[in-house]
């Protein structure tokens, strides 16, 4: 998985009324590896970073997110709310995010709010380490990658 540019958009923009970070991800080998088809991936994340519970997602309810992750989702939308609960754990109050598919195969624009945009910058990195992290079960410290803001 590889960020290949990120664009700031302050103002009113194609997916909000307000600033939010556009990531392009290409998912490189991970295109075709659905959450639910990646061993043990799923619940590392989940004890990881148990309050994504409160993210409701396309479901509409408590919970949604994980519910997600458990029918199968892809990289970019999981990295998408990792993203935002990051910010979150962070002291940000934020919650929109978007994932779409660009006409490239396995890459996608993924928009996140922000209120701090170099803690946003900084949250794109580190959701990038902790899910891949995730998907090759390799150990990875939350508590040591969130700065308070402030």
């Amino acid at each position: 998985m590889e960020i290949r540019k990120v664009l700031v958009l302050r103002g009113p923009n194609y997916w909000a009324n307000f600033p939010v970070l556009e990531a392009w991800v290409d998912l490189g080998p991970l295109k075709d590896s659905p959450s639910d088809e990646l061993p043990g991936f799923n619940e590392r994340l989940k004890a990881w970073l148990p309050t994504m519970i409160e993210h409701r997602c396309s479901i509409g309810e408590r919970g949604g997110f994980f519910e997600r992750l458990r029918r199968g989702t892809y990289q970019a939308h999981i990295f998408e709310h990792v993203s935002l609960e990051l910010q979150t754990l962070a002291g940000t109050d934020v919650g929109f995010g978007r994932t779409r598919e660009t006409a490239e195969e396995g890459v996608y624009k993924v928009a996140i709010e922000y209120l701090d945009e170099a803690m946003a910058k900084a949250s794109l990195d580190v959701s990038r380490r902790l899910c891949l992290a995730a998907v090759h079960d390799q150990p990875f410290d939350v508590a040591a990658e969130v700065v308070p803001h402030g």
